[in-house]
């Protein structure tokens, strides 16, 4: 299992949990559509949350410098 799985999982169960106790309080009807829905949205949602925190993290340990080179990438030869 790759680590993006378990994190799309974990997204999945804590939007469904979120959803189906935010939806219960207005009907059961709700609380299904809130499982559901919070289901898709948690495992959409939870990885992107965490690839900002991460780079968040970075940029307050190494700098803005460090987050930059991470979307650039590695130089090529110089010609």
């Amino acid at each position: 299992m790759n680590l993006i799985e378990p994190i799309i999982l974990t997204g999945a169960v804590l939007g469904s949990v979120a959803g189906a106790v935010l939806g219960f309080t207005s009907g059961i009807g709700w609380g299904v559509g809130g499982l559901l829905l919070g289901s898709v949205v948690g495992a959409l949602a939870f990885p992107l949350l965490l690839l900002v925190l991460g780079m968040l993290f970075i940029l307050v340990t190494q700098g803005p410098r460090q987050v930059l080179s991470l979307f650039r990438g590695t130089p090529g030869p110089k010609r």
